[in-house]
């Protein structure tokens, strides 16, 4: 099972802010001698900073434990290969005086040629090449 976790920016500075100035604080109570009231002023501020983090964190919903819902299972489309897409000739024509995208030399090239009508003796029709 997998899990989105969610972090908005300020809580990781806070966090990194929280990890130095502790750091700051342990190099201060080994290094010098410092009192006891000292020493426990140092130690409430860092856990006063950690406990205001979390309480601002968890109003604001800042960190955010998602489930990630599974993905739906993927349905293979099988489709014919030799399949042809047509397309109407109006599909291929400019709005307005409906002028033809192609050139003229292509357009002309590619029109279907015109059979002889039914109505006219075969000797009449042009024959076929």
């Amino acid at each position: 099972m997998h899990y989105n976790i969610r972090v908005r920016r300020w809580v990781a500075w806070w966090f990194f802010v929280g990890i130095i100035c502790g750091g700051i604080a342990l190099a201060n109570i080994f290094g010098r001698d410092l009192t006891g009231a000292q020493e426990k002023v140092l130690l409430l501020i860092g856990a006063l900073h950690w406990v205001l983090g979390g309480i601002v964190c968890w109003a604001f919903d800042s960190v955010q434990i998602r489930e990630t819902p599974p993905e739906p299972p993927l349905e293979k489309v099988v489709q014919p290969l030799s399949e042809t897409e047509w397309h109407p000739a109006s599909d291929f024509l400019l709005p307005g005086r409906r002028r033809s995208i192609l050139p003229a030399s292509v357009a002309l090239s590619r029109r279907p040629r015109r059979s002889a009508p039914d109505s006219l003796p075969r000797s009449a029709a042009r024959p076929l090449r």
